[in-house]
This record gives C-alpha cells, sequence and structure tokens, in this order.
C-alpha cells in the first residue's frame, strides 16, 4: 500500500537546499501605489485593457517594487479569465520564479499551476507544488488550494488511484462544508468508474482511505460476486456489515450477502418454469409446461423425484425478470426452462445469467446465447432453417437464386442468411427485391426482379415494340397499348425464388410469378409455410414448393414414435411444436441431473458439451454458440397436401 506520505510532504517545514536566495524588494512610492489601484479599479470596471497596461507600466519602471508582484498577479488573473493561460503563466512566473522576493510567492505558485493544468501540461506543473512544499506556515487556504491542484493534476494524468489521496485529506481538513462535500463527491465517483480491480482492493483493505473504504468494500464485493468468487465477495460484505449494520451501505450489503447465500444453495431435484400462462400466449404457455412436465416424467405410472416450481411471466419481460430472481432465491432451482417469448427472452435470459443459473430457452429470438456462458437454446433457429433449406435445394441441382422478402426484422435476418449461406457453398444470388410488409400488389416487384419494369433499360425494347406492333396492326386507340408482359419475354437467369413471408403474401406472389411466366422456378420457404392457410392461399401455384420445419404433425413416422403416443396417452391430445420443445429441454435436464449432478456449474458444463442425445424428433447436440441443433426435415407440397420432401411420388 503506497502511503499518503507524498501529500503530507507537500505541508512539511522541509527547506530547500541549494535554491538562490532572492534580493528583497524596494519600497514604492506613493504615487506608484496610486497607479496601482487605479489599475485595479479598471479591472474592477471590467476595462481590462487599462487595467493591463497600467500594470506593465509598474513592472517595466519599478520591477523590484513591492507592488510588482501584486501588479503581475493582477496581470496574471486577467489574462486567466480570458483563457489566455500562455500570458498568465508568464506574469506568474514573475513573481514565482523571479530574483525579487514576494509574499505572494506561493499564491503566484498555485496559479501558473492551474494555468499548466489549463492548458493541458500537467508534469509541468510539479515544480510549482515543488515550491509550496518548502513553504513555512503556509494559509489554511493556500494548503487546500495545494490540495486540490495536486488532485487536479494527477487526475489530469489518469493518476486516478494516487488522485484520491489528496481528496481524502480534502474532506478531513477543509474548514468549508459545502466543499467537503464536493470533494467527497469526486471521490465517490472516481471509485465508481476509475479504478482498477487491484486498485480498488487496495482502497477497501486500507482505513487511511477514511470515508471511501467501505464503499470501496462494497463494489469490490459486487465485483467479486460478478466473477463468481462468492466466497470473498461474502467475506467483504461480512465486514461492511459487521462495522455499519444499521446504515444504508450496510442494508444493502445484507441483501447481497442473502442473494449469494440463496445462489449457493441448490435442490437438484427442483426445476424452474417461466412461460406465459396468462394472457394472449396462454395457450402456447400451457402447450410447452405440459412437454416439460412429461419430459419430466411428473405424471404416469411411474413418476418421478422431480419438482416443478412454474411462475406465470404473464407475457411481461420485468415479471419474467422477477421470476427468475424468486426461483433462485426462494426454489433454489437447479436449472430453468423458459425464454418462450422474443419479447422476455432477454430478460430472462439475462437475470438468469446474472445468478449462475443453467436457463434453456426456447425462443428464436436472435443473440440471446450471447447473452452469456448459462444461457442456452433450444429452438429452431432461422440460421438451422436456411442450412436446412439451402443443403436440400442444391441437391436438387439449384445453383442460381433470387429472393422475393419483406422488408421487416424477420424478412432482412433470413433473407441475409440465405443470401451468406448459398454464397459460403458457391451458389449465386441473381436479385433481390425487398417489399413493404404491408404490401398487397407485387406486379411492379416480380417485374423488376425479371426486368420487365424498366423498359428503357432492355435493349431489345423498340425491337420487339415494332415487331409487336407489325403483328397487331388492327390494334385500336381505345384498346390501349400492349402491356410489357406483351413484348418483353422476362429474364429468368435464376433456378429457384426464396419468399420468406406468410402463407398471405406467398399466396399473392406465387400467382404473380406465374403471370409474368417465371413457371419453371422452384419456389422456397420457411417454417411458417408449414400450415393449411398455404394450400388454402397459394393453391396449385405452390405445388413442388420446399420449405423445411422441425417436423410435420401428420406424418406417420412422428405419429408412430415413443414420444407422440406416450405423449397422448398421458393428456390425451396430440402434441405440438411446443409440447416437443418443452418436453426435450425438461429430457436434458432430467438426464444430466438423472446422472448425479448436482451444481448449476455441472448442468451448465454439461449440457455445453452434449451430443447426439435422443430427442423426440431425433438426435439433439450443443454448437460451440450453446445453441441445441434441432432436427429440420424438408417438406414439400404434392397433390394439395404438406408432405415430407422426398415421399411426394409415394403420394
Amino acid at each position: 500500500m503506497r502511503s499518503l506520505l507524498f501529500v503530507v510532504i507537500v505541508f512539511s517545514l522541509v527547506s530547500c537546499q541549494g535554491a538562490p536566495k532572492r534580493r528583497p524588494p524596494t519600497a514604492a512610492p506613493a504615487q506608484l501605489r496610486q497607479e496601482l489601484a487605479t489599475a485595479q479599479s479598471s479591472w474592477q470596471n471590467r476595462d481590462s485593457k487599462k487595467a493591463i497596461a497600467r500594470a506593465k507600466r509598474i513592472i517595466e519602471l519599478h520591477p523590484e517594487s513591492d507592488i510588482a508582484d501584486d501588479a503581475a498577479l493582477l496581470i496574471g488573473d486577467i489574462y486567466g479569465e480570458q483563457q489566455n493561460f500562455v500570458d498568465a503563466l508568464k506574469y506568474y512566473n514573475l513573481v514565482a520564479m523571479g530574483e525579487i522576493a514576494s509574499p505572494l510567492e506561493m499564491q503566484a505558485s498555485l496559479k501558473a499551476a492551474r494555468s499548466l493544468i489549463r492548458m493541458q501540461r500537467p508534469a509541468d506543473a510539479d515544480p510549482y507544488l515543488e515550491k509550496v512544499s518548502e513553504a513555512k506556515d503556509l494559509p489554511v487556504e493556500e494548503r487546500m488550494e495545494a490540495l486540490e491542484v495536486r488532485h487536479e493534476i494527477l487526475a489530469q494524468q489518469k493518476m486516478h488511484f494516487a488522485s484520491l489521496e489528496p481528496l481524502i485529506l480534502l474532506v478531513d481538513q477543509h474548514p468549508v462544508p459545502g466543499k467537503k462535500d464536493r470533494y467527497r463527491q469526486l471521490g465517490f465517483e472516481i471509485l465508481e468508474s476509475r479504478l482498477s480491480e487491484d486498485d480498488l482492493q487496495r482502497v477497501a483493505e486500507d482505513s487511511r482511505y477514511g470515508f471511501l473504504q467501505m464503499p470501496a468494500k462494497y463494489r469490490y464485493a459486487l465485483l467479486m460476486a460478478e466473477q463468481r468468487n462468492y466466497s470473498k465477495s461474502r467475506r467483504y460484505l461480512g465486514e461492511i456489515i459487521a462495522q455499519s449494520p444499521d446504515s444504508d451501505l450496510g442494508e444493502r450489503a445484507q441483501m447481497v450477502a442473502s442473494q449469494i447465500d440463496a445462489r449457493q444453495k441448490v435442490d437438484p431435484r427442483t426445476i424452474g418454469v417461466v412461460l406465459p400462462l396468462s394472457g394472449k400466449q396462454a395457450v402456447i404457455g400451457y402447450r410447452a409446461l405440459r412437454g416439460i412436465q412429461h419430459g419430466l416424467g411428473i405424471y404416469g405410472k411411474n413418476p418421478t423425484s422431480f419438482r416443478l416450481a412454474v411462475i406465470d411471466s404473464e407475457g411481461n419481460a420485468d415479471v419474467a425478470r422477477r421470476a427468475i430472481e424468486r426461483l433462485v432465491l426462494e426454489d433454489n432451482v437447479i436449472a430453468i426452462v423458459g425464454g418462450l417469448l422474443s419479447k422476455t427472452a432477454t430478460a430472462e435470459a439475462t437475470k438468469a445469467n446474472e445468478f449462475g443459473v443453467p436457463i434453456l430457452t426456447m425462443s428464436q429470438k436472435a443473440g440471446v446465447t450471447q447473452i452469456g456462458e448459462y444461457v442456452f437454446r433450444n429452438a429452431m433457429t432461422s440460421q438451422m432453417q436456411v442450412q436446412q433449406l439451402v443443403e436440400i435445394a442444391m441437391s436438387q441441382g439449384l445453383r442460381r437464386f433470387a429472393m422475393v422478402f419483406p422488408n421487416d426484422s424477420y424478412g432482412v435476418e433470413f433473407s441475409n442468411l440465405f443470401w451468406d449461406e448459398v454464397r459460403a457453398r458457391g451458389g449465386s444470388i441473381q436479385g433481390a427485391q425487398p417489399y413493404d410488409p404491408a404490401e398487397t400488389d407485387f406486379r411492379g416487384h416480380v417485374q423488376r426482379l425479371v426486368g420487365t419494369f424498366y423498359l428503357d433499360d432492355r435493349s431489345d425494347y423498340e425491337a420487339r415494340l415494332k415487331e409487336w406492333k407489325e403483328k397487331n396492326p388492327t390494334r385500336s386507340a381505345r384498346q390501349g397499348g400492349p402491356t410489357p408482359e406483351e413484348i418483353l419475354q422476362p429474364i429468368v437467369d435464376f433456378d429457384a425464388v426464396f419468399i420468406p413471408d406468410s402463407a398471405k403474401a406467398v399466396g399473392q406472389i406465387a400467382p404473380m410469378l406465374a403471370y409474368n411466366d417465371v413457371t419453371k422456378v422452384q419456389l422456397l420457404g420457411t417454417n411458417i409455410w408449414n400450415n393449411k392457410a398455404l394450400l388454402e392461399r397459394a393453391d396449385k401455384f405452390v405445388e413442388g414448393a420446399i420449405f423445411v420445419d422441425s417436423f410435420l404433425s401428420t406424418d406417420r413416422s412422428f405419429q408412430a414414435s415413443d414420444f407422440f403416443n406416450s405423449f397422448k396417452q398421458v393428456f390425451d391430445e396430440e402434441p405440438s411444436i411446443f409440447e416437443v420443445q418443452g418436453y426435450d429441454s425438461a429430457l436434458l435436464f432430467r438426464q444430466i441431473i438423472g446422472s448425479g449432478e448436482t451444481s448449476r456449474l455441472g448442468v451448465a458444463q454439461r449440457l455445453a458439451q452434449m451430443k447426439d442425445f435422443p430427442g423426440a424428433l431425433g438426435h439433439l447436440s450443443a454448437s460451440v454458440e450453446r445453441e441445441i441443433r434441432r432436427p429440420v426435415v424438408g417438406l414439400t407440397v404434392s397433390s394439395g397436401k404438406i408432405v415430407p420432401f422426398g415421399t411426394a411420388k409415394q403420394q
């Protein structure tokens, strides 16, 4: 621990060895004193030019007089107020470093130091503080100013830890209560954001840091808790509680200590669940809950000993965040399943990671696993869909692609992923047409895609128009001129069109493609195509289209699976994707904990290493990004029905 010695030295009675002797001043005549009074009066009346001119005359005519120092300080103060610190420093130096002794020497030295600080030259200010250290019987006001200057020099040099030392003395010694409060606040600000971890610990462990020691202990304890060094954090919190039990800081320390104690208390047979069980999303919330219950074996002939602690998120991020806290602090859960909705997933994942409890989220919200090492996702992500879709498409010999997509978060995310995946596999994107999500007329978008919208850009337009007129000589003006479609053939330089949008949009885009003679291309889509609305809205125009999803509920192999039959037997209904996600999530925790894992960290580590785990629909594995890679299947439309891709010919 570096001591406060260097600050104390500033005010010691050490004399400067070898310093040159300064000549005593001569007495100024009365007329000269009147000149100084006139200069001071001019400055009081804000006439800086007259004040400077008179003061300079005094210095020029009587440089060794006992009022030349007053004149120099006056000029320095005027220049300083005008932000002309270079000239201010010159006149302060006449007093601080000149050959004539002056009772204003210390005052001038401090003013010179401040000028250098304002000029961003803190290191050059040190010699002036050295002069102050030589002074005997320095007045309180100048001693306090010297401490202020010392703090400013260190702060400007970003020596924040060292800058605390003069602040400690200022808080302890300054006679003005208001200034004490200001210095105390400066100390707190440095403590909050400017100290390294080691410096924070040094303040926390040394009583000479006075009013900052207890807050430093608290800050350091929080830092240790963030690093999950709970034993060290608990020790510092305990010291605060013992020394200041009834203070605000003591109460906050007690609260954090209680949370740490609760964090370390784990019931390895209790799984937490946060789902929307009321409001608009309650239906899917209860579907996921039934899947979780089935995965943990809560019901059935031989129920397990696992316990579920379930809290309704109400579809609200703040409620969901508090739910995570309750599950950890009150129910001592070892792991959590939740994050079903995009609007609550981030809040749940952030709080769970903060507490160091593994959470399996079921939302497709982008980037959720990047929150921290305790956050996992068990959902079919957009990236998983695109990878499988492009793989299927290219296996069919498709290499050139176009995209027609809504200009919203869903469409932009999928189109960017599709573009990158196609390029990574050696394919090409021939065209991309975004549209407003509220669009209902897609004629112009399709025409732009195939080169029949901007007619002037087609070099063959004039020739084809002439040819058309020759073939239609009897076309009357009343019947109107030819449409672009009648004159120009579409330029279809792509094998497939990717449309990441709902059945409603596809039901309008697919017929418009056919109307513009774009008929021999493959239509590609995402899992939101997997519903009856696609068949109703797009009809024959999506025959043979390819899209992907986790599974097909009408697939015979799915309906014959052990999961399907056991679930139907327990709940007397068929499972959907939400039951499947919940089931797999709970089953993963059940297997890890059932094998003997009893710590949250251990569960997280085992989950991160999980490979080829047998889930409801197939094998599951964790990626390095803590994404649970789920089976993604290809689907198509055959004879007006959605069937697994590859089985269409047998239907």
